[in-house]
C-alpha cells in the first residue's frame, strides 16, 4: 500500500463568520502500490482537496493521512505535484526550470535531461517557458516534477486548461510514462472519458459534503476503445450518479462541470 486516507474530515473555518465548510466527511480511501488512481466528481465535491491532503499542503481536521505507513505532516519529494497551472519561471530556461527542483543534487543538469527527454524536450532545453505552447510547457511541468523521483505522482486536473486534442495527446504521454516508469499516479478530473481511458481505477466522489460514491475497477488494456460495451456502461452510471448527487437537483450534467460527452 502507498497512500490512505483513514476516516478523514476536512473543515475549512472562515473566521469572518465563525463558520465551517466541511470540504470531507469520514473518507476513507486506499491508493496501492502501482495504480494510477482516477478522481471524478461535480465541482467541489473535494477532489482537490483530497490530493492536498495526500500532498501535504493541508492536514486532516479528523482522521489520518499516511504515506508508505508513516503520517503525513507536510509536503515532501517523496509526493510530486502537477498543477493545471504550469508554475514555471519565465526568466529561466527549460533546463533550468527543471534543474530546480533539484538543488542540492548531484548531476543536476545530466538528470534533468534525462528527463526532459522522457518528456521529448530535449530539444527545448534552453528555449524560455513563454516561447512553448501550452501543452509543451505542462510538460515541463511533468518534467519538474518526475526530476524529484516522488513514489507518488499527484495530478490536479494538470490539462484541463488545454485544447481537446493537446489533451488527448497528452493524456497518450503521461499513460506512456506510467507504463514505463510505474509510479503510483492519482490523477484528479472531470473529464469521465478521461479518466475512463487512463485509470485501473475511478473514484467518484460526492458532495455536499465530498465522500466517496463508489468505485470502478477497470482492467481493460490500452489503448482503450470508448465505445466497448465495458467503457459506454460505466460512462453511463457516472453520469447517473453524478445527476442524482444531492446538488444536482434534477440539473444536467454540463451544469455540474461535466458535459454528455464527459469533459
Amino acid at each position: 500500500m502507498t497512500a490512505e486516507l483513514r476516516n478523514v474530515s476536512k473543515v475549512f473555518t472562515d473566521p469572518r463568520r465563525g463558520k465551517g465548510l466541511v470540504a470531507l466527511k469520514d473518507v476513507s480511501l486506499r491508493v496501492e502500490e502501482g495504480e494510477f488512481l482516477c478522481l471524478v466528481g461535480a465541482s467541489g465535491c473535494g477532489k482537490s482537496t483530497t490530493l492536498n491532503l495526500l500532498a501535504g499542503f493541508e492536514a486532516p481536521s479528523q482522521g489520518e493521512v499516511t504515506y508508505q505507513g508513516e503520517r503525513v505532516r507536510g509536503p515532501s519529494p517523496d509526493r510530486g505535484v502537477v498543477f493545471q497551472e504550469f508554475s514555471l519561471y519565465p526568466w529561466m530556461s527549460v533546463l533550468q526550470n527543471v534543474m530546480f527542483s533539484l538543488q542540492g543534487k548531484e548531476r543536476q543538469e545530466d538528470r534533468a535531461m534525462e528527463q526532459l527527454r522522457l518528456v521529448g524536450l530535449e530539444d527545448f532545453a534552453n528555449s524560455r517557458p513563454n516561447d512553448l505552447s501550452g501543452g509543451m510547457r505542462q510538460r515541463v511541468a511533468i518534467a519538474r516534477t518526475l526530476a524529484m523521483g516522488p513514489g507518488l505522482l499527484l495530478m490536479d486536473e494538470p490539462f484541463g486548461s488545454l485544447d481537446e486534442q493537446t489533451r488527448r495527446k497528452l493524456d497518450n504521454e503521461v499513460l506512456k510514462l506510467w507504463q514505463r516508469e510505474r509510479k503510483t499516479v492519482v490523477f484528479v478530473t472531470h473529464n469521465i472519458d478521461e479518466a475512463l481511458m487512463l485509470g485501473t481505477r475511478v473514484v467518484l466522489m460526492s458532495p455536499s459534503p465530498g465522500r466517496i460514491e463508489k468505485e470502478w475497477r477497470i482492467g481493460l488494456p490500452w489503448p482503450r476503445d470508448l465505445s466497448s460495451p465495458e467503457i459506454v456502461g460505466m460512462k453511463a452510471e457516472i453520469i447517473s450518479r453524478l445527476q442524482a448527487c444531492p446538488c444536482a437537483n434534477g440539473a444536467p450534467v454540463s451544469m455540474l462541470g461535466f458535459d454528455e460527452e464527459g469533459t
